[in-house]
């Protein structure tokens, strides 16, 4: 062991038997906000096919769902703590993803922005352009820029009867049409916005769903196999299994204000029988789902992914992971991709550890001060009161002066011992979110 590497342990162990809840912090500190991260995406990996040809890799984000004045009716500095907190989680998780699996594309199943529904142009001008500075910062790095892929969802544009006119020209302008197809390693993305779709016939969006998906059946060759992506989960009974990963209470049917918690069944029927998709993709439940669908001769799995943020009801976020090769046997063949699960760390059970921890630190602080302080006061009055024993009076006098001494002073050396705490906690916390943010 080299001297710099002695020097440093008997450093260590010198404040730690000095002060061990400023030592005990600075490790909650790292291995919460650094080391717990990348242990939870490192014990992921990507799929693997199988096949001949090389597979072609796409991580799959569910509803990030940026936190604004919409969620929680927050504002000041408490709305800017929670956008700062939300986003941070993204974006460090967002650059992990992206070192570790260095996906070929980043596919976000819709819910790109909780209030962008509720954006007004009219009423709120300025708003969009620093939602989307946000979104730029956690998502678009520039080793991926051109590789996002995105979906709009029903707190993007709206839902059914109530689309967003604004709202739905403002995301075609930003991220695409919500209606588009796509070729990747021989297999057809289909993204169809089934929000428009579940609107009344003579909608214009829901027109527009329709045209895409007639004009897609009517075109398509059938040559290749076909993955369908839907924002809101297709219809399935109340409480249908979802499969291990299931955090949540299970699906069930529901509805209200601009949400529709999965398409309705007829519906689904017939977008199953229009696509023949081999995988259906969706988002908007916030949580793993998996579940088989039958209709008529076809049997299709469908993957909800779970959400990326740690604030939209989800205590472990999480992604996927598909990887698809371009060796197909034909439109039904099922073998060519293979999809994989991904966890992220509990945030909001570590932001409860540390408050938890926090009291803990408090009372032992002050407990340090009494061990530290209270026998060597002890003793003193002890021996002041022995010297002056002839006066009784004067005794109790100094008795109660040496009482209140001792309690001042052990509470300045639990507030020094604290204070001590909270500078190392903040200076470490500091560096490592900093890392995470730029």
């Amino acid at each position: 062991m080299s001297r710099a590497t002695r020097n440093l342990l008997r450093a260590l162990t010198d404040q730690f038997i000095r002060n061990p809840f400023r030592v005990l912090w600075v490790i909650n500190i790292f291995v919460f906000e650094y080391l717990y991260a990348r242990v939870y995406m490192y014990s992921c990996s990507w799929p693997v096919t199988g096949k001949s040809g090389k597979d072609i890799r796409i991580a799959l984000i569910g509803d990030p769902q940026l936190t604004d004045a919409y969620s929680y009716r927050q504002n000041g500095l408490l709305l800017y703590l929670t956008q700062f907190y939300s986003d941070v989680f993204m974006k460090r998780n967002f650059k992990l993803l992206n070192y570790i699996y260095k996906p070929d594309y980043v596919l976000i199943l819709g819910d790109i922005m909780d209030g962008g529904r509720e954006w007004r142009d009219e009423q709120h001008p300025d708003y969009f352009d620093p939602e989307l500075k946000r979104l730029k910062h956690i998502f678009l790095l520039p080793q991926v820029e051109d590789k996002m892929i995105y979906m709009a969802g029903n707190h993007d544009i709206g839902f059914g009867p109530q689309i967003i006119p604004q709202a739905y020209k403002r995301h075609q302008h930003h991220f695409g049409d919500p209606n588009f197809s796509l070729s990747i390693a021989n297999h057809t993305f289909i993204a169809l916005d089934t929000l428009s779709y579940s609107g009344e016939n003579e909608s214009p969006y829901f027109q527009k769903a329709d045209k895409f998906l007639r004009d897609f059946v009517a075109t398509d060759p059938a040559t290749q196999p076909r993955i369908l992506l839907t924002h809101i989960p297709l219809f399935r009974p109340d409480n249908s299994p979802c499969g291990p990963l299931r955090n949540k209470p299970l699906i069930r049917q529901g509805r209200g204000y601009q949400y529709q918690n999965l398409v309705v069944e007829s519906l689904s029927e017939h977008i199953l029988q229009s696509v023949k998709p081999v995988l259906v993709l969706s988002g908007d439940d916030h949580d793993d789902c998996v579940y088989t669908h039958t209709s008529k001769s076809l049997t299709v799995p469908e993957h909800s992914i779970a959400t990326f943020s740690w604030l939209q009801g989800n205590i472990y976020p999480g992604f996927a992971l598909l990887a698809v090769n371009s060796d197909v046997s034909g439109v039904r063949d099922e073998s060519a991709h293979q999809i994989g699960k991904c966890s992220l760390p509990p945030q909001l059970l570590i932001y409860k550890w540390y408050i938890w921890f926090l009291v803990i630190t408090l009372v032992g602080c002050f407990g340090m001060a009494v061990w530290n302080r209270g026998k060597r006061f002890t003793r003193d009055l002890v021996a002041e009161s022995k010297k002056n024993d002839g006066d009784a009076r004067r005794g109790v006098h100094k008795d109660n002066v040496g009482a209140v001494s001792l309690v001042l002073k052990v509470v300045g050396l639990g507030v020094l011992y604290f204070g001590e705490v909270l500078g190392a906690a903040i200076a470490v916390y500091a560096v490592l979110l900093t890392y995470d943010w730029l």
